[in-house]
């Protein structure tokens, strides 16, 4: 039953895709489109197993219970990862980055622009970070089932481990400086931010331990109230706690240093995000990834509640979505015609969350051995 769901919402968003593509004549928006939610899930799955490295390095017991969840969250999504991409570098590329073309695009001389922004280099520069960063997870997720199973090793495994969970977090901030750049920075011309890259992953991380928490509630606790353990929930309340304050201050920390520049190349994109039509877009990342989740997880009975955690979890990576959104649609559009209030814009949300589902799915399947808590 939930795999036909899953198909058919793969399938909806995959031919409407295609078929929006064919009957509209300006396809800038549809392959914007793609790209939120490609750089979204991206993010969402790519932090499973960043939160396993960070629980490994800090030594965390309660970590453990949704670390291997995490790191089959992160390896099975990669399929879907390098074939979203290389879909959005062929059909895409040229109606989302001005410096693709030969000739004047988006209003802008493409001629004058660096040598980074080339195609190819594009592709390859993705494709190896993307690959490196993987590489390593699939290392460090081999390695942690050595020591599981008790495998006899002529090294230190645990200090290994460490190591290996260090050089994970470095080729993921690699990857998403990658992600940052060209979906973020490189869609505009002319502006930068040394901020931004940070404020990219800390958003990931933040919005991808939600997901984490909402992929547990479907494959650790099956939808019982007493699936997972209380105190499992109030650390990981305080962990999303801490991560709303650690958000907002990247956040701050974004914005603030361009409103002090003044300079019009780079506060014009990043308060066309704020203002007019994106008002209420922007109001809504506010309220969805500091205010409601920072005055719902000071109060311990929320946290305790595993109801309480999921809409809390729930709105957040409605948040970080919000984000991923303004980064890219207001470059291209004004914001007065609805983008995702479409059939389209929904069935391509709904198809990237179900193959995110059914890529664990289709793990677990084809490796039957893997379980999705350590022992």
């Amino acid at each position: 039953m939930l795999l036909g769901i899953l198909i058919i919402l793969i399938l909806n968003g995959v031919i409407s895709f295609a078929y929006a593509l064919t009957i509209t004549a300006e396809t800038t928006t549809l392959w914007a489109m793609l790209s939120v939610n490609f750089v979204f899930y991206l993010g969402m799955t790519q932090t499973g197993i960043i939160f396993s490295a960070i629980m490994r390095i800090a030594k965390s017991e309660w970590g453990r219970y949704f670390s291997r969840l995490g790191e089959i969250l992160t390896l099975s999504f990669i399929p879907v990862a390098f074939i979203t991409f290389l879909i959005i570098y062929i059909g895409g590329t040229e109606n989302l980055f001005y410096w693709a073309s030969p000739t004047p695009s988006h209003g802008h001389d493409a001629g004058h622009v660096s040598p980074w922004l080339g195609k190819g280099l594009f592709l390859w520069r993705t494709l190896i970070t993307m690959a490196a960063f993987y590489i390593m997870s699939y290392i460090y997720f081999s390695t942690s089932r050595i020591e599981e199973d008790g495998g006899h090793v002529s090294y230190d495994i645990e200090k290994r481990l460490n190591l290996m969970a260090g050089f994970v977090m470095v080729f993921y901030i690699i990857a998403n400086t990658n992600v940052a750049w060209d979906f973020g920075m490189m869609i505009i011309p002319h502006w930068e931010s040394t901020i931004f890259p940070a404020y990219f992953w800390v958003g990931n991380v933040f919005g991808g331990t939600a997901f984490l928490f909402l992929m547990a509630r479907i494959f650790l606790s099956k939808g019982r109230e007493k699936g997972i353990n209380k105190e499992y929930l109030d650390s990981m309340g305080k962990v999303l706690l801490g991560f709303t304050l650690l958000w907002i201050y990247m956040f701050w920390s974004q914005h603030i240093v361009i409103w002090y520049s003044d300079l019009p190349n780079l506060t014009g994109p990043l308060f066309k995000q704020m203002s007019g039509n994106y008002t209420g877009v922007f109001s809504t990342m506010i309220l969805a990834l500091f205010v409601l989740p920072f005055f719902a997880l000071i109060f311990r009975r929320i946290k305790l509640s595993i109801s309480g955690l999921s809409i809390t979890a729930f709105i957040i990576c409605i948040g970080t979505w919000t984000t991923r959104y303004l980064m890219i649609l207001p470059v291209f559009k004004s914001g007065s015609e609805p983008v995702l209030a479409t059939w389209t814009g929904v069935s391509l949300t709904l198809a990237g969350l179900a193959a995110t589902v059914i890529s664990i799915l289709l793990f677990l399947r084809l490796f039957p051995k893997v379980t999705t808590t350590q022992k």
